[in-house]
């Protein structure tokens, strides 16, 4: 965790600026099944379109970044059984800096080979246990063990706030193309 416990609009637009020159602005979409469905101006944020195809880049690179250098260079380390794990490969590519990557052995081969993908020879993969509580436990361990930086793909500020960059697109994105916003809605599921 950082050092506040509230996860603040001034931290939100301080990842924002970070994410810009990095991650893909992505478009908020018309759609008009929707629209036609519920009667009303329904726009989807792409966050598909991201290199990683997730908004979960956002927090992950975020998260990296404001390691210190120093410590950054001995090499990150995150449980996931997806596209946290894809986020942290693809920055840790793009970083150059080694991450080390737990997985649930249940992970489907899918998730995995886009992790090895993104990754390439700056990420291994570690498949530990049936579920993502084992191998979160499993990649804290490790951590500590090995003097690396956990990034925790969502108990924590940093990672909070390069993920709630989409939400200032959202709001820039509306106010420029002169959009008012009655309702804004975000899915929300295991923790990311």
């Amino acid at each position: 965790m950082t050092a506040s416990s509230v996860l603040t609009d001034e931290a939100v637009l301080k990842a924002y600026k970070v994410l810009a020159p990095v991650v893909t602005h992505t478009p908020l979409q018309y759609s008009a099944y929707l629209s036609q469905k519920y009667n009303c101006n329904v726009y989807l944020k792409r966050e598909d379109i991201q290199a990683v195809r997730s908004f979960k880049i956002r927090g992950a690179y975020y998260a990296i970044s404001q390691v210190p250098d120093d410590v950054r260079q001995r090499g990150v380390v995150c449980a996931s059984a997806g596209n946290h794990a894809q986020g942290v490969a693809w920055t840790s590519a793009k970083m150059a800096i080694p991450a080390t990557i737990f997985m649930p052995v249940t992970t489907p081969k899918q998730k995995i080979d886009q992790v090895k993908f993104f990754g390439g020879d700056k990420s291994k993969i570690e498949l530990v246990g049936d579920t993502f509580d084992a191998a979160n436990a499993a990649a804290v361990a490790f951590s500590e063990a090995h003097n690396q930086t956990f990034i925790a793909p969502f108990d924590d500020l940093n990672t909070m706030a390069g993920q709630g960059t989409l939400a200032v697109e959202v709001f820039n994105d509306a106010q420029e193309q002169s959009k008012s916003i009655d309702f804004l809605f975000a899915a929300i599921g295991g923790g990311g």
